[in-house]
């Protein structure tokens, strides 16, 4: 699903406005040798309303392979598949580039950035997902 990732600049923090709800947030993390963790990748995506209509919107914090903070990228998005498409624009503003895919979730999107950096780099070992709601 991920063709490459080039970490771009940090340029600091892009947060979700506060009036998105439902807000949910995904954290990759990888493994290296001696138990080492580093964070890979997190999204957050949250739903809001804008003249009637709903409106999804995803902030991508991309990282490198050892877990250095790199480019924050939202964005917001309204009609079919809104929340696939507003999470996989903001991984393609911090230098995620797909292969042509279908609609996911974004456990699978981010997922397959972990699958990405365990072939990239041989040191992680493993990777793994943790999600959890904010209210």
């Amino acid at each position: 699903m991920i063709k490459s990732f080039t970490p771009q600049r940090f340029e600091g923090p892009n947060p979700l406005p506060s009036y998105a709800a439902n807000v949910r947030v995904y954290t990759l993390t990888g493994v290296a040798p001696g138990g080492y963790v580093v964070t890979l990748g997190r999204l957050t995506v949250g739903d809001s309303m804008s003249a009637g209509n709903p409106l999804a919107h995803a902030m991508f914090e991309s990282f490198t392979d050892h877990g250095e903070r790199r480019k924050v990228a939202r964005t917001r998005v309204s009609g079919h598949d809104r929340e696939f498409i507003a999470a996989k624009n903001a991984m393609i503003e911090t230098g995620v580039e797909f292969f042509p895919l279908a609609s996911c979730s974004c456990e699978d999107l981010l997922n397959s950035l972990g699958e990405w950096f365990s072939v990239t780099n041989p040191d992680i070992t493993s990777y793994g997902l943790v999600s959890q709601s904010c209210h």
